[in-house]
């Protein structure tokens, strides 16, 4: 999968590295979201034939058949923003290869860049292909769509979890959400280790530390404003919610 650094600068005025996906990784997932479109038209197509066959549907004309071509095309259409929407950024095919939709300005993509972003999609694909020629022209590799919505795909770091870290939150607590895209694995690394062995600093060398790491999530984790209780809460609130996504648990931002 092809993969290249470039820097953004958030609303916080925080310049930060982000790896922008190339046209391979790209056109894999879509070919992946393509397939399972694919599979559920012919699922539907099959159902209706049996139902036709059995005298229980007829798409002969009227609105039966105006409704079954609005459903289809709802279906065709509606997929990415649909799952760009309720997955922060990602598709069933973006998500098999660790990409995810942002704003350029690192901040999660919202509803109104994905219905932005997937309604040039047709004009993308239909005109000679454009889509591709600006991913690979683009400093961005942004396609027509994106370039429109302000939106770039971006690949997600794969955050280790080797062993579960004690924190004060519960497992299955309902947390304010946290978007913890912009963080690197070096700098999860870091949170991750700082809170396995803050019993054993000294107070005024975990104050300073944990002030340190607090003030870098406060930077570059989006929702991180919700937790006014020190940075410790917010360092464990980052762990669990990195945590969650791992498992696939539903409930948090990027998860």
């Amino acid at each position: 999968m092809s993969i290249e650094a470039h820097s953004i600068v958030t609303p916080e005025a925080v310049a930060v590295r982000v790896d922008i996906a190339e046209l391979g990784s790209r056109v894999g997932a879509a070919v992946i979201d393509a397939l399972i479109i694919g599979a559920v038209l012919l699922a539907i197509q099959i159902r209706v034939g049996v139902a036709g066959l059995a005298g229980l549907l007829s798409l002969a004309g009227g609105l039966p058949a105006a409704l079954y071509v609005a459903f289809i095309l709802l279906l065709i259409f509606g997929y990415h923003p649909f799952f760009e929407e309720i997955w922060n950024g990602r598709t069933p095919g973006k998500r098999s290869f660790g990409l995810r939709v942002i704003q350029t300005d690192g901040q999660p993509v919202g509803l109104g860049p994905v219905l932005l972003r997937n309604l040039f999609r047709p004009l993308d694909i239909a005109v000679v292909a454009i889509g591709l020629f600006l991913i690979l022209l683009t400093r961005r590799r942004q396609r027509l769509g994106d370039l429109v919505a302000g939106t770039i795909v971006v690949r997600q770091p794969k955050m280790a979890q080797p062993s579960p870290v004690a924190t004060g939150i519960r497992p299955d607590a309902d947390l304010p959400p946290l978007d913890t895209t912009l963080l690197t694995e070096e700098e999860y690394e870091l949170m991750r280790s700082f809170l396995e062995r803050r019993w054993q600093l000294a107070p005024a060398a975990r104050m300073a530390l944990g002030n340190e790491l607090g003030n870098l999530a406060w930077s570059k984790v989006p929702g991180a404003q919700a937790y006014p209780w020190g940075p410790e809460v917010l360092l464990e609130a980052v762990l669990v919610t990195v945590r969650r996504q791992s498992l696939g648990l539903r409930g948090t931002v990027g998860g």
